[in-house]
């Protein structure tokens, strides 16, 4: 420590000759420290003697002078923090009527900017302050008699290796030095800041003309003010010098007490916070993986040797257990030889496929149900196993509940328990099996069961044609409510697959084209021999026939006694 009345240096505070304010102290270690982390607080420390900057006598005095300091501004916790450090040049080292926060403990509202205070003082500023106009809240400025800066920069310092500024964070709890230089022939102020690792850089931060001889009392005090709001810091100083007839000497770094990081307690707090999230997310990783693997245990697939080879061809288990709502009892459509039906709802490519018993209470819905759903549903759904895939797919057993809707009403063939198959060449069959009613009469003499196809829907209208009025097979519940030509081709076009002659039956294709509008429908022969030479069967178990006995043909069956069985 050296001490005069125009020049001393602090390395460190021990014995040092100071006027301590508020809230500052020195530590042991000759740390001063001016604020703590209480919000809204103050804290100074001036040197006791007064320095000699003006003389009222009229005799000619310098008005330079050099000092330079090492401040550190640590945070309790990793935030943004308040409200700066000043080096002050002031009339006095007691200040009353201030205001902590933006004003740093140096002015309030009412005598900010007069000329009457006499004060100059080099900010370092951690909080962005909109009535002073600040650039940010990491600045140095230069304020004269107020807090609004006539020269300020964001905090950086020039490398004289990387030709460059680079930046430095006031509140990084890292020691930095600042170094302030009046020249008075000039009539210049810089401000050089750098880290405490490096020389004072040649180029400063910031570098003003000022008229000090206005602003400057003859006798004036120097020192610190730092001032902490709802956003608080530690601010400390760790050494100091002070030159009013030349430059100021320099400080040894490496005698310098050293601040202190964050506090121990909120460090420790951190980690516990820190170990408890962790903890939180491998709880969540484990219960999501348990979740995960016991779900895929619950709906996993056994696939066939063909599906290995070539792929899933159906829907998955747990796409039908959601869609059935786990397969509740609920949910049962009906019960046949291969076991229970159950409906619900599949989601497939964002696309509803709605699987679920006819259901027509309106006249609209009884006629779609006749013109459009089952006769092009059904006949597409037959068309491609029959004809146009590299074999042929015997089905064996196409009635009418075997035949499901989707939400668009859109006829799906189902269960293929019966079906096989065969060559286009030689589709042959020994084993004769299916529903009395919807088996050509002649399968079980020739064993072709595909050669034309044989009551596509119902022997209903048969009764109505011989009589000349084919329209009355129609519901009477339609009320004559459809499209006359519809329904006729319709009704005619089951007559002609029931033809008792094999070959006057229309194939699957030819079916098609008579729906879609492709050929027309040849005229029927006025015999009533070809269509009365089979046996007649409960309307019940007629395929698609026309819907005047949904209620009978839609409720389940639980007997076995139509189903023929001669070997599979």
């Amino acid at each position: 420590m050296l001490a005069q009345n125009d020049q001393f240096i602090y390395n460190g505070f021990h014995q040092a000759n100071l006027h301590l304010d508020e809230t500052a102290r020195i530590h042991p270690n000759g740390l001063l420290q001016l604020t703590n982390n209480s919000g809204k607080h103050l804290g100074y420390a001036f040197y006791k003697l007064p320095i000699k900057f003006n003389t009222s006598s009229g005799l000619t005095q310098s008005l330079s002078f050099s000092t330079n300091f090492v401040f550190a501004i640590v945070l309790e916790t990793p935030s943004k923090g308040g409200h700066g450090i000043a080096l002050t040049i002031s009339p006095s080292w007691k200040f009353t009527n201030v205001v902590a926060r933006n004003y740093l403990g140096l002015l309030n509202a009412s005598n900010n900017g007069l000329s009457t205070n006499h004060l100059l003082a080099i900010e370092l500023d951690t909080i962005e302050g909109q009535e002073f106009q600040d650039i940010d809240n990491n600045h140095v400025g230069i304020d004269v008699n107020s807090m609004k800066s006539i020269e300020l920069a964001t905090a950086t310092y020039f490398s004289d290796q990387e030709r460059k500024n680079i930046s430095l964070e006031l509140v990084s709890g890292n020691p930095m030095h600042l170094w302030i230089d009046y020249n008075e022939t000039e009539k210049l102020l810089t401000v050089t800041l750098a880290p405490t690792s490096i020389p004072k850089p040649n180029r400063p931060l910031l570098s003003t003309h000022i008229n000090t001889s206005q602003i400057l009392l003859e006798s004036m005090f120097v020192g610190f003010s730092a001032a902490t709001g709802t956003v608080t810091s530690d601010h400390y100083i760790l050494g100091w010098s002070f030159n009013k007839s030349g430059q100021a000497q320099s400080l040894d770094v490496s005698k310098l007490p050293q601040p202190p990081r964050q506090r121990k307690s909120k460090d420790k707090r951190g980690q516990i916070i820190m170990i408890l999230i962790i903890a939180v997310v491998v709880v969540l990783i484990l219960v999501t993986g348990a979740i995960f693997i016991l779900r895929r245990k619950k709906y996993a697939e056994i696939l066939e040797d063909w599906e290995n080879k070539y792929g899933p061809h159906k829907f998955s288990y747990k796409n039908l257990y959601k869609a059935t709502k786990g397969f509740s009892n609920k949910e049962i459509l009906g019960e046949g030889g291969f076991g229970k039906v159950y409906k619900g709802t599949l989601r497939s490519s964002n696309k509803q496929i709605a699987v679920k018993k006819v259901s027509c209470n309106s006249k609209q819905g009884m006629k779609e149900f006749v013109a459009e759903i089952i006769s092009m549903g059904v006949a597409f759904g037959l068309l491609y196993p029959h004809e146009e895939w590299e074999q042929v797919v015997l089905h064996k057993d196409v009635k009418a509940s075997n035949v499901l809707l989707d939400a668009e009403l859109n006829g799906r063939l189902g269960d293929f328990g019966l079906a096989k198959l065969c060559d286009h060449a030689n589709p042959q069959t020994t084993n004769v099996a299916g529903t009395v009613g919807y088996l050509a009469p002649e399968l079980s003499r020739t064993g072709q069961p595909l050669a034309l196809m044989f009551c596509f829907w119902g022997f209903r209208a048969r009764e109505c044609w011989r009589k000349g009025a084919i329209l009355d097979a129609s519901d009477p519940r339609l009320e004559s409510n459809y499209v006359v030509e519809e329904m006729k081709l319709v009704l005619n076009l089951g007559l002609l697959c029931s033809h008792s002659t094999q070959a006057a039956r229309p194939s699957m294709k030819q079916v098609m084209q008579f729906l879609d509008g492709n050929a027309d429908l040849p005229e029927l022969p006025h015999d009533s021999a070809c269509f009365g030479n089979f046996t007649r069967v409960e309307e019940s178990e007629i395929l698609l026939s026309i819907p005047q006995s949904f209620g009978k043909y839609l409720s389940p069956s639980s007997s076995t006694d139509s189903i023929l069985k001669f070997g599979r």
